[in-house]
């Protein structure tokens, strides 16, 4: 009888585990015995993780709880292949094609890769640090994937977390991950749309009992087919003291996802022990928003490539001793960066640099392009104009 449990096999790999996965026992066994076999033909999938814990968790995340555990014979043949020179690794008609032998990332193989997704999966993953956040994303987009292979062949599919949490400071790309959610889904079909609508408070809560549950409603139609980003969504329930227009609003929230379940994704955004209150305060938001997806304080070295990163945007240059001087100032704010916004503090500390080079060179006359697009260190704003005008 055909068995189509999925299996998967853990090793370690050098400081890391490895785990890989195939689609039934049989496509594992024709894997270990086969001679001349491929990564990315026979193999469904492999990721490396910092412990055997999170392989485990993330191959059953990802294939479902009924998959099966195999001997570590299987990954650590994954590991020999991986090892081997790339020509080895390929059938010879493939091996001038394949331009990506990154063992680090998880990859899918018997899929091809739609070009706007992967354009997408670039997307976040240029995003300056966010580390923990990019691997959580990859994660749901292969959970997602998987989904969908099995779905196509006909077998069960588990229920996929769609709703979020999102918990951090102000200015750590919550936003921005969230509309690149939205593009991913739809290019899974898990939306109709993709499109992505961000509302707080004040667009869900009405003046008057009764009116709020209409004007939510209108909102959550508006995110139909695709992404509802609720900002400071701690708000609805403020703490110790209640909130009839808050919880008329959570209620219709609640009920329309639930009748929208497979065309509406709902994240949620906002401080982290405020965040938890939020969930912990109703059932009905603790069932169905069971992921949670932390954004950390940026250091100070991403805080200099987000500065960097700006100013060649917009064509300027720096010189070394500005850019030194600005790698200690961001330093010396690194402890308080969460306080102080973090990226949106970084756009202000450039605004303020474009401010006081136009200032410079006003007293200037016959300005040269170089002149007009290079950053001096005096542009740097010092602690004082900080804190008069940013903080």
């Amino acid at each position: 009888m055909y068995d189509s449990t999925p299996v998967f096999s853990i090793c370690q790999f050098n400081d890391y585990w490895l785990w890989a996965a195939w689609n039934n026992p049989n496509d594992a066994k024709e894997f270990f015995y086969k001679t001349d076999k491929s990564l990315t033909l026979d193999c469904l999938l492999y990721s490396k993780v910092k412990s055997r814990e999170e392989a485990l968790k993330q191959a059953k995340n990802i294939l479902g709880n009924h998959a099966i555990e195999i001997k570590t014979q299987w990954a650590e043949e994954v590991v020999r292949l991986i090892n081997e020179p790339l020509s080895d690794l390929l059938p010879t008609n493939n091996r001038n094609n394949n331009k990506n032998n990154d063992e680090s990332k998880t990859i899918i193989n018997n899929q091809k890769l739609d070009p706007d997704l992967e354009k997408d999966l670039e997307i976040l993953n240029s995003l300056i640090g966010l580390k923990e956040v990019k691997s959580t994303i990859q994660e749901l987009v292969n959970m997602a994937r998987i989904a969908k292979l099995k779905s196509e062949m006909g077998l069960k599919t588990p229920t996929i977390t769609r709703h979020l949490v999102f918990t951090g400071n102000a200015g750590t790309g919550k936003t921005t991950v969230a509309r690149i959610i939205g593009n991913i889904y739809k290019k899974l079909n898990m939306l109709s749309q993709g499109h992505f609508v961000e509302v707080d408070r004040g667009d869900l809560v009405a003046e008057y009992l009764g009116q709020t549950a209409p004007k939510t409603a209108k909102v959550v139609e508006s995110a139909l087919g695709g992404v509802l980003f609720i900002d400071e969504a701690y708000s609805l329930v403020p703490e110790n003291q209640k909130d009839m227009f808050g919880q008329e609003a959570i209620s219709t929230l609640l009920k329309m996802m639930e009748d929208n379940r497979d065309d509406l994704v709902v994240i949620v955004a906002g401080y982290k022990d405020d965040m938890k209150r939020f969930i912990n305060a109703n059932q009905g938001l603790k069932s169905r928003f069971a992921k949670f997806i932390d954004f950390a304080d940026y250091k100070s070295e991403e805080l200099t490539k987000i500065f960097n990163f700006m100013a060649e945007e917009n064509g300027y240059h720096i010189t070394s001793d500005f850019d030194e001087k600005m790698r200690n100032l961001f330093r010396e704010l690194e402890a308080k960066i969460g306080e102080l916004g973090n990226g949106r503090f970084v756009r202000n500390i450039f605004d303020r640099c474009l401010t006081n080079q136009c200032n410079r060179l006003a007293n200037f006359s016959n300005l040269s392009k170089q002149d007009l697009m290079t950053f001096q260190s005096s542009d740097i704003p010092s602690m004082t104009e900080i804190e008069n005008n940013i903080m």
